[in-house]
């Protein structure tokens, strides 16, 4: 796969097989340009375009949805020490001597992907809590820019998927406030090798010095219950969808309940579907996907493959296509789903073979009909 590297003093590099704009187009995702704080990464029809002006904060990282984008300095542990009932995470601008022992620091909270924070949960385990550290600096901070750290997205589902698998009310992950003066905030945040010199722990020399895209690289294993077709491709070209499920499945099986389906995004199609497969043409991931046997033809969905990018839905030349990125329900996630199932059935004037759907012309006759049509009806009048 190819890597493109962007920034090279933060270690911020490109996956571009994995980027759904350069995959797809602008209009699929453009979030990381979205989440930038200085503004200074584009997504073009060339691909993703950084400026000067990088602070290396690693939002870009936490909003991509696939895992184009990595950075230095988020490789989560398998094992964190053993000790407080409590596992800190800092940010890189604190002071490192204030950190209590199996603290565990990042450049910023704000890059923090939820994937990494269901990681950190599961490393701590039940009976301890995942505390990210507000030292009151984000409001000041170029790259924070508001008054809490910005990982606020990424906790809330993390905390909503720990809630659903049934994990302690008492040790999910929260934000603790322990200000300090604004005073002793560096202006800006450490690059890995600034952090060593000035005497990281040997737990934080362990983050230090990895491939960039390590971070993309290490993941569970795939989870058993999808097709392993699929996962193949989805660990090739998405890996952090696949680091997503994987750490979901590994935290279910903890549980010991089944991974719902309403983890991730959902869709529907109505009736006034016309089996185009636009929205599977156009679907950046593969998540939309049309199938065809001997009896009938439709659309297949993949929920963990979803982006949530709604290119699908904006493209349903019919809009039939509706996608919830906060779905309810029970279902448990098992893999593709059949959206649509349309009979076959042989057009009575080009004797093609089309998805009727009760029709007895198929949709290209059917506008030509129409048309004709239309047409003697303006010649008459």
């Amino acid at each position: 796969m190819q890597s493109q590297e962007l920034k090279s003093r933060y270690g911020l590099f490109l996956r571009q097989e994995a980027c759904l704009a350069v995959r797809s187009s602008p209009a699929a995702c453009s979030r990381c340009a979205a989440a930038c704080p200085t503004g200074v990464m584009a997504v073009g029809e060339s691909g993703v375009s950084l400026a000067d002006g990088c602070l290396g904060c690693g939002r870009c990282v936490a909003a991509c949805p696939s895992g184009a984008l990595s950075a230095r300095g988020y490789l989560v542990p398998d094992r964190l020490p053993e000790g407080n009932r409590e596992i800190a995470v800092e940010c890189w601008k604190a002071p490192p001597r204030l950190p209590a022992a199996g603290a565990y620091a990042v450049p910023c909270l704000g890059g923090l992907t939820a994937s990494a924070l269901l990681e950190l949960a599961l490393a701590a385990g039940e009976g301890r809590v995942v505390v990210l550290v507000d030292r009151s600096w984000c409001a000041s901070c170029l790259a924070g820019g508001s008054a809490q750290p910005p990982v606020a997205k990424q906790l809330e589902f993390a905390r909503h998927a720990l809630t659903r698998l049934g994990w302690p009310q008492q040790s999910l992950p929260e934000i603790w406030r322990e200000p300090l003066p604004v005073s002793l905030m560096p202006e800006e945040i450490p690059v890995p090798a600034e952090r060593e010199a000035i005497g990281r722990r040997a737990f934080f020399r362990f983050l230090a010095g990895k491939a960039a895209d390590a971070v993309i690289e290490r993941t569970a294993p795939p989870p058993k219950a999808l097709p392993r077709s699929i996962i193949r491709q989805g660990e090739r070209l998405f890996p952090e969808q696949v680091r997503l499920v994987a750490v979901l499945e590994r935290l279910a099986a903890r549980r010991g309940v089944p991974l719902p389906a309403n983890l991730f995004p959902a869709v529907s199609i109505s009736e006034t579907c016309a089996n185009h497969g636009v929205c599977a043409g156009v679907c950046p991931t593969g998540a939309l996907s049309r199938y065809e046997d001997e009896a009938a033809t439709g659309i297949r969905f993949e929920s963990w493959l979803c982006a949530g990018c709604g290119l699908c839905a904006r493209s349903c030349p019919e809009g039939a296509l509706v996608l919830d990125l906060a779905p309810t329900g029970d279902e448990i996630m098992d893999g593709q789903r059949e959206l649509t199932r349309l009979p076959w059935g042989v057009c009575t004037s080009c004797h093609e073979r089309f998805a009727a759907r009760g029709k007895s012309l198929c949709p290209r006759c059917e506008k030509s009909r129409n048309l004709a049509a239309d047409l003697f009806g303006t010649i008459l009048a």
